[in-house]
């Protein structure tokens, strides 16, 4: 623990503290804040600084690594009563621990800023992305520490840094090596990414066996293999395994009951007060619709069977309809509860027959400037000019004409569709 200790002391690592918290703070913050108050996002929101502060944790090692051989200290390792190895390691373990605090305290404001939102559940998946960003983090600074042991101080710490961004640029999707969102109908599998961790551990170890260059040339090279097809196999166990999945639907929603019902996933509990909000909207419609009993939070309902994360399949039957609210926004909670109120009117109708006019779409615009509570819409969009003019009507009547006139005018509507563009399905 001593020799730990002044490792950690001496360590030229310990200089970027400071500035690698400060930019880890900052990708926290300054990507969005919606994350607050959900668990998942909240450790996703924290992982994400890993891809920035492992970059240079890279760079660092790899100087770091390099500088030691340069500076003649192997001839005192090796006349050392030590094990070199327990001394390379030591020196790993000191660069680490100030390369991977920053992270730490990323994570650390994270979860005191959520835990004083609220404690909804998923706490679990919190600590699961967390540990998923550390890896990368271990994994960034064993890449630097190989490329410390093959070059120069200047390039290594150049090549390691170049290098470790190409390879998350190409491989960290795939590999999953970090996740840009943590959503609550994803979960996170804690025994994969523990995997993982045992695997760049073991990368580690291996990168600091390699030894001296100025030693003998065939043990050193032996050693350089053993480290390269450690780090074939960390990246294949990468590109392998999946540790972030989608999530089967709770048993246990969370519900709000109102005019229609509300059902969110319980990670999703900091969104209560808003669909409260929408729901007293759809009670002071200017005239009386037919309502769907029940819309839920996305991929609770079921509907789809999922392949992998990006790709699914949908299932028949009748499910409930979706509403989006993972961002937290008015606008996406109003569009899925317009969607479904407009299913609900033209139920019986074949949506197929053709409208010029876009009259469905025009009622769904109206409903959805009155449940997000009116102003601008915060999306854009590319649809057709039709849908957009008729989305741009249905708007309109909804900012600028009375209640009455508006109920006459979605009356008036809803039985011209019905009569002219609706046939039984």
């Amino acid at each position: 623990m001593s020799a730990l200790w002044l490792h950690l002391r001496a360590s030229t690592a310990r200089w970027g503290f400071l500035p690698l918290t400060a930019l880890g703070v900052a990708v926290l913050f300054g990507r969005s804040r919606f994350w607050i108050g959900i668990w998942p996002e909240t450790g996703a929101a924290a992982q994400v600084s890993a891809f920035f502060l492992g970059i240079f944790a890279a760079g660092f090692a790899a100087w770091i690594a390099a500088t030691v051989e340069v500076r003649g200290l192997h001839e005192q390792a090796a006349a050392a009563a030590i094990r070199p190895l327990t001394i390379e390691l030591t020196r790993f373990t000191a660069t680490l621990a100030w390369l991977l605090a920053p992270y730490l305290v990323v994570a650390a404001i994270a979860f005191v800023i959520t835990a004083r939102a609220g404690l909804p559940p998923g706490v679990g998946a919190f600590l699961g992305y967390v540990v998923l960003g550390a890896v990368t983090v271990v994994f960034a600074t064993a890449w630097g520490w190989l490329a410390g042991r093959l070059l120069a101080p200047l390039i290594a710490a150049v090549c390691a840094a170049l290098s470790w961004f190409v390879v998350l640029s190409v491989l960290g999707d795939a590999g999953q090596l970090t996740v840009v969102s943590g959503p609550p109908w994803h979960e996170v599998r804690t025994g994969t990414i523990g995997l993982r961790l045992a695997a760049v551990v073991a990368l580690a170890v291996a990168v600091s066996a390699i030894g001296w260059r100025a030693g003998r040339r065939a043990a050193f090279h032996r050693r350089i293999g053993a480290a390269v097809a450690a780090l074939v196999g960390v990246i294949a166990l990468h590109l392998a395994t999946t540790v972030v999945t989608h999530r089967p639907p709770v048993a246990k929603p969370l519900c709000v009951h109102g005019a229609i019902e509300y059902c969110l996933w319980p990670e999703h509990a900091k969104y209560v007060p808003l669909i409260q909000a929408l729901d007293r909207r759809v009670a002071a419609l200017p005239l009386p619709l037919p309502l769907p009993e029940r819309v839920v939070d996305y991929s609770l309902s079921g509907s789809q069977r999922w392949i992998d994360l990006y790709s699914s399949v949908e299932l028949p039957g009748t499910f409930d309809p979706e509403f989006d609210i993972s961002e937290g926004s008015r606008w996406g909670l109003a569009r899925g509860v317009a969607a479904a109120i407009v299913k609900t009117v033209a139920a019986g109708c074949d949506p197929t027959k053709p409208d010029p006019a876009h009259r469905w779409d025009q009622l769904f615009a109206w409903l959805e400037w009155r449940l997000a509570g009116g102003g601008k819409p915060d999306y854009r969009t590319d649809a057709p000019q039709g849908l957009q003019t008729a989305w741009a009507t249905g708007h309109r009547i909804a900012a600028e004409q009375s209640e009455h006139q508006q109920a006459a005018w979605a009356a008036t509507l809803i039985a011209e569709t019905k009569r002219r563009h609706c046939r039984a399905a």
